[in-house]
């Protein structure tokens, strides 16, 4: 695959995506002629090619992949991968899950609003309460930071352990 005759690496990439054909989008990133962030002409990425596709073996190859920004927003709704997995639910919910699932993993902000101020969970339909209990911890979870969890070492050293005896 050295040879690339018509569309560009990146174009290829977008379309081996649209086409649910993850052994080749591994040996194209293989040869490190892509950007996996690389957007077409309305800001859609491999990514969300992928997710609009239903294709989860293409989606986890680009989330294994360390330079790949999961939270690129497409220009026409400011949607991100993630809103557009959530979507996804209404065509076929435990692809969709999957999906949500790889791209929580992957390091996707849940909290990130299109252009009509509305984050994943917002848009997510009630009725799949296994999505919004998912993307509700995990957006509980992307917000904490290290000042958010316990320290027990510093209240031991700070006043002994109650535990011990004299």
């Amino acid at each position: 695959m050295t040879e690339y005759q018509g569309a560009s690496p990146n174009e290829l990439m977008l379309s081996l995506c649209r086409g649910d054909q993850e052994e080749e989008l591994e040996l194209l990133l293989g040869e490190g002629h892509c950007d996996v962030s690389f957007t077409d002409g309305t800001g859609n990425s491999a990514a969300h090619y992928a997710v609009k596709a239903g294709s989860i073996g293409c989606l986890e190859v680009l989330v294994n992949h360390d330079e790949v920004d999961l939270d690129i927003q497409d220009r026409i709704g400011g949607d991100t991968p993630l809103h557009l997995a959530v979507q996804y639910a209404n065509k076929e919910h435990d692809m969709a899950f999957a999906m949500i699932d790889l791209l929580l993993a992957g390091g996707a902000d849940p909290n990130i609003a299109n252009r009509n101020k509305m984050t994943p969970i917002m848009i997510c339909n009630p009725k799949y309460k296994d999505i919004t209990d998912r993307l509700d911890g995990a957006s509980v979870a992307y917000n904490m930071d290290d000042s958010d969890i316990a320290n027990h070492e510093e209240d031991d050293d700070a006043e002994g352990s109650a535990s011990e005896e004299d």
